[in-house]
């Protein structure tokens, strides 16, 4: 081959290359689109047959908890945050329909309540469970911890609740409302606000709390999840209005507001653009600012037509 003809070549060959490589980089072209829609179709059709197995398994009348969780991550992966948010509120449904039942076994069995009360340090692991002896404890104690719940105490008194902590793995994966919600839980999930009678929050914390629930209100009116806040809310209103019996917000003899609450709530920002809670506590200050913060007649009669009024 003569010199030209190899500079020929060695030119057509490296135009021949960089076309290739510049086809690779750039794809192949705009598919069809049919071929566009199909993934679409198949992702729409496969969960709308899991949403309907779903449906199945969660009318069922005995259906557990344990059950719907392990339907759920077995099939994280064929539904849309929408339908997972289904998913997790038909779970959260059943959980609080059962809750009472399984309530009732840990105050009917004194057993139960002597075990807890003898050695339970906070917790359901399983080197705890496996070392408790008697049967009929060790299987509740496991149903409880297997179906979503964990072991809170009051006045001495060992029960049951919803472990929130267990939906964080899902808070990704759902719709934004839904995000909310379970974080919003998981926080009185992870700390009560009272027990025994006492807030065991501090005053700060309840109006945080407090706000963050008018917020979701505010953000998510139309969701699902929307009444349960509410009614959240509700509950935080008659902290922030008494305290509670064992921290009133007035002390009993001087009727003064208590200096770390009165603290909290004057440094506390409200906007009534916010909410009916924020407008609330706005008029609230107003009166115990014109009452030098203290428990009037005048006080009282606000704070119980706001509390009978609140939406």
């Amino acid at each position: 081959m003569t010199k030209c003809k190899r500079k020929a070549f060695t030119t057509v060959t490296l135009l021949l290359l960089l076309s290739f490589f510049a086809g690779c980089a750039s794809g192949p072209g705009p598919l069809p689109e049919q071929a566009q829609q199909a993934p679409a179709e198949n992702g729409a059709s496969r969960e709308k047959a899991v949403m309907a197995e779903f449906d199945k398994l969660t009318s069922k009348n005995n259906v557990r908890a344990e059950e719907i969780s392990a339907f759920i991550n077995a099939n994280l992966n064929a539904v849309s945050p929408s339908g997972l948010s289904v998913m997790l509120m038909a779970l959260e449904k059943n959980q609080q329909r059962n809750l009472l039942k399984l309530q009732d076994k840990y105050a009917e069995e004194d057993v139960v309540q002597k075990t807890l009360a003898k050695d339970y340090a906070g917790e359901l692991t399983d080197n705890y469970l496996n070392e408790i002896k008697e049967k009929t404890v060790r299987d509740l104690l496991i149903s409880t911890k297997n179906n979503g719940y964990k072991i809170e105490t009051a006045e001495g008194f060992f029960f049951p609740v919803i472990d929130y902590s267990l939906y964080k793995q899902y808070r990704q994966k759902v719709t934004p409302d839904m995000t909310a919600y379970l974080d919003l839980m998981a926080v009185e999930s992870g700390q009560t606000p009272i027990k025994d009678a006492a807030l065991v929050i501090g005053w700060q914390e309840i109006l945080r709390r407090s706000l963050k629930q008018e917020q979701f209100i505010k953000e998510y009116g139309n969701s699902a999840k929307s009444e349960d806040v509410r009614q959240l809310l509700k509950r935080y209103l008659a902290f922030t209005l008494y305290g509670a019996n064992n921290t009133p917000l007035f002390g009993y003899e001087d009727r003064k507001m208590m200096p770390a609450a009165k603290k909290a709530y004057l440094e506390t920002e409200f906007n009534a653009d916010n909410g009916a809670f924020s407008k609330l506590m706005q008029e609230y200050l107003t009166v115990l600012q014109k009452n030098d913060f203290t428990l009037t007649p005048e006080v009282d009669e606000y704070r119980k037509k706001a509390e009978a009024e609140f939406q």
